[in-house]
């Protein structure tokens, strides 16, 4: 079986010739572990922040995997306390910041610096990456801004550039009926964007009755996306739809489904990832649902060693069909359930509400004895559909039961989508109320 692209690429980056077979679990493990071992002594001799972590321990003899997961992980508050303390380099040396306030948190916002070689690595994953959704001379139609230097549209912009692939970027979705012109315009191949948006498209598609035929490929990457928005999107364009994890924390990919859809490939020359027991850090075995810990290779301006990413999922163990030996994700990757908001979360509203008829779009919004939703779609009766589907949550329906819980639903039908902008779509939380 041809190698993947992206399997090409990691043989480049390991240093092998791309007509070698496909590298070996033990191969993996033992290039991976070389660059644990050099990437925990630069950070400790360069960055303040690591020099104060591992203050007492002997990384030197550190020789296994199994080592490496006794060290003490970072979280995202040590990121908001002190990015700069992470820096193993000159500032000069960083060509790009990014700076994002997580959703629901009141504190200080997360930074994360690239060299130069960072943001090039991850234009060569990005080339890689979508060489099976996308080829040389066919469209691709993004639903994000692509003019800033560095930023995720930009360099992606940059690696489907390389494959020969023409590119429009439409920009993030103000008005959905204006999108839909615009792609049926430029006769796209390829759509990628946030899986909300994306399912908002998908719906006025099927307001107009076009049908299938001109759609081949579709990738839902920023938020993590339901399976109620794939199913929407496979059924109303005809198409594949991909999913991809990534984190800016992951130098902005991380993860691609394949094209069997069998799982997504880790993006293993430039991530580490372990599954570990929230509570402890110790890592769970394949096939076990934990905390997603990463480590990053070959990034030498701020390396992350051991970080916490909030995110729930699991590595695969069977075999890939698409023959590549690269550890995979199972695209169900969920946030860690918060203490702060016991009776749903933003997965279970995603999973219900998208599986309605006629709804496009939704923001929800959660305070004592109160839950809100404001839906955009069409239908005298959508509203009544979402009280069904809000009831198949467990918790809600026993709320309801009870009395201790009212719903109240706002239908909009103006054409934008719930929640402006490329903001992550989270449950809002008011406490207070």
């Amino acid at each position: 079986m041809a190698l993947s692209h992206l399997d090409r690429l990691l043989l480049r980056r390991m240093g092998m010739s791309e007509e070698s077979s496909a590298p070996t679990a033990e191969e993996m493990s033992a290039w991976q572990l070389k660059y644990l071992q050099k990437t925990i002594l630069h950070a400790r001799e360069k960055s303040p922040f690591y020099r104060r972590h591992f203050a007492g321990l002997e990384l030197e003899s550190l020789d296994s995997l199994q080592a490496f997961s006794a060290l003490p992980r970072v979280t995202a508050d040590d990121l908001r306390a002190g990015p700069e303390q992470f820096l193993c380099v000159s500032q000069d040396e960083i060509a790009r910041a990014v700076t994002v306030q997580s959703s629901g948190t009141t504190g200080a916002p997360k930074r994360i610096f690239y060299t130069e070689s960072d943001l090039q690595a991850t234009v060569d994953y990005f080339d890689a990456g979508m060489a099976h959704l996308v080829a040389a001379g066919q469209t691709a139609f993004l639903l994000m801004p692509t003019a800033r230097p560095g930023g995720v549209g930009r360099l992606l912009v940059e690696g489907l550039e390389r494959r020969g692939v023409h590119i429009v970027s439409h920009g993030m979705v103000d008005e959905v009926a204006a999108a839909v012109d615009h792609l049926l315009q430029v006769d796209a191949d390829c759509v990628i964007g946030p899986a909300a948006h994306l399912n908002l498209l998908a719906c006025e598609w099927a307001r107009r009755g076009l049908g299938h035929g001109q759609i081949a490929s579709v990738l839902l990457c920023w938020d993590a996306p339901s399976t109620a928005v794939v199913h929407n999107i496979e059924r109303i364009w005809g198409c594949r739809a991909y999913r991809h994890w990534g984190m800016i924390e992951t130098g902005l990919g991380g993860a691609v489904q394949c094209a069997p859809h069998s799982g997504m490939h880790l993006r293993e020359a430039d991530i580490f990832l372990e599954i570990t027991d929230p509570e402890t850090g110790q890592p769970l075995p394949d096939g076990k649902f934990g905390e997603l810990v990463l480590t990053t290779l070959q990034r030498w301006g701020m390396p992350l060693i051991r970080y916490r990413s909030g995110d729930l999922g699991r590595i695969l163990a069977d075999t890939c069909p698409c023959g590549s030996t690269s550890r995979r994700l199972d695209p169900w990757i969920r946030r860690l359930p918060q203490d702060s908001s016991p009776l749903l979360t933003i997965d279970e509203l995603n999973e219900a509400l998208y599986s309605v008829a006629g709804l496009a779009d939704f923001s929800a919004s959660l305070a004592p004895g109160r839950l809100g939703i404001l839906a955009c779609g069409r239908g005298g009766s959508l509203e009544s559909a979402i009280r069904v589907a809000l009831k198949k949550i467990p918790t809600i329906f026993r709320a309801i039961e009870l009395g201790s819980l009212q719903i109240s639903i706002e239908i909009k039908n103006d054409g934008r989508p719930a929640v402006p902008g490329l903001a992550k779509r989270c449950l809002q939380i008011d406490e207070e109320r």
